[in-house]
C-alpha cells in the first residue's frame, strides 16, 4: 500500500489571528534551507531564497510572491543566503555549479552576487582554487559609528575533498571582506588555525559566521570537534589572532539520530543587541541526553564569551534543534527560531518556537506554529537552516521548510507576525497526516482543545475503517498542546480513497487520504 496525497483541510472550526502561517506559493513550492529577509525601510518588500536554486520577491508582504531570474556564469547550487541591506543592495551568496564538473567538485567557488535594482544580479567567483567551497554566510556592517560601516564579511567552508575519510583530507574557514557594498572582495585569507576532517560532520570546521561590535571589531565564529570557537580581527578583517576557546558544545553540530529526520544540526550563529552585545546561540546536548538550544554572551572582543545559558524552556527530554538567531529591530535584543518536538510523544512532528535573548536568560518560549509539521521519515531532507527577519514597526516573517500533507512534499512555509513581538495565540483544532515513509504505519495526529472529548474516523464511503473517541483526564478538556497520536499500519487500509474525519458534535474536520 503506497499513499498518495492527501487533500485540503476544510470546514475549519476556528480562525488564527495575530500569526499568520502560510505556504509560499499554492500548490506549495517544494524546497529547504530558506533564507528571509525584510527591506528595512519598507515592510511590505521582502526576498526570499531557498535550496536548490531559487529566489523570490514580494511587495506586498507575500500576498503575491514572484520568482528572480538568477543565472550566474559561475552556477547555482545551494546554501543560499540572501539580505537586503540599508543602502538598498540585494545581497545573495550560494555555492556553484561548474557545469564542467562532476558533484561535489561542481562546488569549486563561492558565488556572491549583488543588485541594484532588485531586477539583475551580477556575479563573482570567490575562492576558486581547485578545492571545494561550502556553507557560505555573510554579514553586513551597519552599525553607525563603526569605522567599516557598509563592509560586507563573508566565510565558509573549505574541503580538500567533500566527505573524505582520507585522514590528509581536511577542512578549513576561510574569509575575505569587501569595502564597495560588495562590487569587489578581498583575496580570501584562512582564520582557523587547526584544520578539521573533510567527511561533513562534528569534527568537520563549519558553521562560521561573523559578529560585529559598534566600534567595527570583528568575532568569527565556528564549531569543530564537539567545541566552539571564535577568532578576533581589529581592522576589518585584514589581519586575525590565534583560535580561541568558546567552550564545549557536546554532541558536535552534526545531528544525525533524530526520529524522521536524515539529519539535523545545531550549528552555531551569532546576533547582537542595539547595546552591542553578542550572542552566539547553538544546540547541543543536555546532562539527560536530549538537543536543547543554547546561547553565550559577549561584552566587548576583549572580555570573551560567558557561561551557556538553556534558551528552550521545555520540561522533560524532547529535543530542540537548527537554532536560528537574528537581530529583533522591533525590540533592540537578538531573537532565536528553532525546531522543538516538546510536544510529539512520537518525535515525528515538530512546531517553530521563539525566545528573545537577554543578558541574564531567554524570554519565555512562544510556539510560531498553527499546527505541527510532519518529519516524514529519512528520505526527505529539510534543510540546513530555517531564517527569519525582522522590520522596525512591522514585526516579522520567519521562513521554515513544512511538509505539505496534500502533495507528501517538503515545502517552504512562512510565518508572520505584526506588532513588537509575537503574542501567544489559541490553538485551533488539529488534524495531522505523517505518512512515515520508513515505517510500515501511517501516524495521525489530533487534537481539539477544551473539548472534553473527540472522535477519530477513517471512512470509505460508509465503511469504517478505524474509529476511536478520545476522552480528557480533566473537566476542562484537552490542553492546547494535548495531541493524540494514532498509528494505522498501512496494510490495513487497501487501494482507494479515505475520508479522515476529526469530529466533535456537528463540527467537525476532514481530509482526504489517497491510497495506491
Amino acid at each position: 500500500m503506497k499513499p498518495l496525497m492527501l487533500a485540503w483541510l476544510f470546514c475549519p472550526l476556528f480562525l488564527w489571528a495575530q500569526i499568520r502561517t502560510s505556504y509560499l506559493l499554492d500548490p506549495p513550492v517544494e524546497g529547504n534551507e530558506p533564507s528571509i529577509s525584510i527591506n528595512p525601510n519598507d515592510a511590505d518588500d521582502v526576498w526570499l531564497a531557498f535550496n536548490n536554486n531559487n529566489v523570490y520577491h514580494t511587495l506586498n508582504r507575500g500576498k503575491q510572491w514572484l520568482p528572480v531570474k538568477v543565472e550566474p556564469a559561475q552556477g547555482f547550487y545551494g546554501d543560499p543566503v540572501i539580505y537586503k541591506s540599508e543602502s538598498g543592495l540585494v545581497y545573495l551568496a550560494h555555492l556553484a555549479k561548474n557545469k564542467d564538473k562532476v558533484y561535489p567538485e561542481s562546488f569549486d567557488c563561492i558565488v556572491f552576487e549583488r543588485s541594484t535594482n532588485g531586477v539583475e544580479f551580477y556575479s563573482k567567483a570567490i575562492g576558486k582554487n581547485g578545492k571545494m567551497q561550502d556553507k557560505p554566510w555573510f554579514t553586513v556592517d551597519e552599525w553607525p559609528e563603526s569605522p567599516f560601516k557598509n563592509n560586507v564579511y563573508l566565510t565558509w567552508t573549505e574541503f580538500d575533498s567533500y566527505g573524505s575519510k582520507n585522514p590528509k583530507d581536511s577542512s578549513r574557514i576561510r574569509f575575505c571582506f569587501s569595502e564597495n557594498m560588495g562590487a569587489t572582495f578581498s583575496e580570501p585569507i584562512y582564520i582557523s588555525d587547526v584544520s578539521g576532517d573533510a567527511i561533513d560532520g562534528s569534527k568537520t570546521a563549519e558553521g562560521a559566521t561573523i559578529g560585529i561590535f559598534p566600534d567595527g571589531k570583528l568575532i568569527c565564529i565556528w564549531s569543530r570537534n564537539d567545541t566552539l570557537w571564535y577568532d578576533l580581527s581589529v581592522d576589518g578583517g585584514r589581519n586575525w589572532g590565534v583560535d580561541k576557546f568558546l567552550g564545549e558544545m557536546k554532541g558536535g553540530w552534526s545531528i544525525e539520530n533524530l526520529t524522521g529526520l536524515v539529519r539535523s544540526n545545531g550549528m552555531p550563529f551569532i546576533s547582537r543587541d542595539k547595546k552591542g552585545n553578542l550572542y552566539v546561540v547553538y544546540a547541543a546536548l543536555s546532562k539527560e541526553g536530549d538537543w536543547d538550544i543554547w546561547y553565550r554572551m559577549a561584552r566587548s572582543a576583549e572580555d570573551g564569551f560567558g557561561r551557556a545559558m538553556r534558551i528552550n524552556d521545555d520540561i522533560g527530554n524532547a529535543n530542540q534543534v537548527l537554532p536560528f538567531v537574528n537581530y529583533d529591530k522591533n525590540t533592540g535584543s537578538p531573537r532565536v527560531i528553532w525546531y522543538d518536538l516538546r510536544h510529539s510523544e512520537s518525535g515525528r512532528f515538530f512546531h517553530v518556537y521563539t525566545a528573545e535573548l537577554k543578558p541574564n536568560g531567554a524570554t519565555k518560549n512562544i510556539n510560531l506554529s498553527q499546527e505541527p509539521i510532519a518529519l516524514a521519515g529519512k528520505n526527505r531532507f529539510y534543510g540546513d537552516y530555517i531564517s527569519f527577519s525582522t522590520v522596525k514597526g512591522g514585526g516579522g516573517i520567519a521562513a521554515y521548510t513544512g511538509f505539505d500533507d496534500r502533495t507528501h512534499k517538503v515545502v517552504i512555509q512562512t510565518i508572520d507576525w505584526k506588532g513588537k513581538r509575537p503574542k501567544p495565540k489559541k490553538q485551533a483544532p488539529v488534524l495531522m497526516i505523517n505518512p512515515c515513509d520508513d515505517l510500515d504505519s501511517a501516524l495521525f495526529l489530533m487534537n481539539i482543545p477544551k473539548e472534553t472529548s473527540f472522535t477519530f474516523e477513517i471512512k470509505s464511503g460508509p465503511k469504517i475503517y478505524n474509529q476511536q473517541v478520545f476522552t480528557s483526564n480533566s473537566d476542562k478538556g484537552f490542553e492546547p498542546h494535548e495531541f493524540q497520536e494514532v498509528y494505522i499500519h498501512k496494510n490495513r487500509l487497501p487501494s482507494g480513497v479515505y475520508n479522515v474525519i476529526l469530529r466533535r458534535n456537528k463540527k467537525a474536520i476532514r481530509k482526504r487520504y489517497w491510497v495506491e
